[in-house]
């Protein structure tokens, strides 16, 4: 329900409460339950008789659907020689594979602030970005059902730390197919990525 609420903000800027029952076409006693829930959460406000979002509520904008995206996964290739430094998963999907070291954007950080933060938060490394290499569409299929889909940045860095590296051809059984397939294909391309920043008014 507090989804469905936040949905009706999409679209409009400034909403009162029998406006929002209206287009949820809700019963007023548990919509104003889930409203306040809201405003507890610092979710929406609540100026006279209309609500909005919050200013910390409006980054959110863009993921606030009943669609499901695919996730944006930054991928993080560390290379001594031939060899890379390479990590067991313990989360499904891929639990108990070999794969590259990776994780999320934050929202306000650029690329290169992500890899370093992931690389200390996961793994202790200290590492600096040094450009990016690729981007894949990887949809992860069960019979013939998408079950993930990832967006993968595959990113280079450099780390004086030492670390123990792997052999990707000595381990390809291993390591999950689509970062086999990255390495073993975009390893040494560069791209660039635009970095794009604006104010709304």
């Amino acid at each position: 329900m507090e989804q469905k609420i936040l949905q009706t903000f999409l679209y409009n800027r400034k909403l009162k409460f029998n406006q929002i029952e209206k287009l949820l076409k809700e019963r007023s006693n548990k919509l104003a339950y889930h409203i306040n829930n809201l405003k507890n959460k610092g979710m929406l406000t609540k100026t006279k008789e209309t609500y909005q979002l919050s200013s910390s509520a409006e980054p959110t904008i863009p993921h606030i659907t009943k669609k499901q995206s695919p996730l944006p996964v930054i991928l993080i290739a560390l290379k001594n020689k031939n060899n890379l430094f390479l990590h067991k998963r313990t989360k499904r999907p891929f639990k108990d594979l070999l794969g590259l070291p990776g994780g999320r954007i934050i929202e306000g950080e650029t690329i290169a602030q992500a890899t370093r933060r992931i690389m200390k938060e996961k793994f202790n490394i200290n590492c600096n970005f040094k450009n990016i290499n690729s981007i894949s569409l990887e949809q992860v299929k069960k019979k013939e059902n998408i079950n993930h889909s990832f967006l993968l940045i595959l990113v280079t860095a450099t780390t004086k730390d030492n670390l123990k590296y792997s052999n990707i051809k000595n381990n390809k059984n291993k390591i999950i197919k689509s970062d086999y397939t990255i390495l073993t294909n975009d390893l040494n391309k560069e791209i660039k990525v635009k970095n794009i920043n604006w104010k709304l008014n």
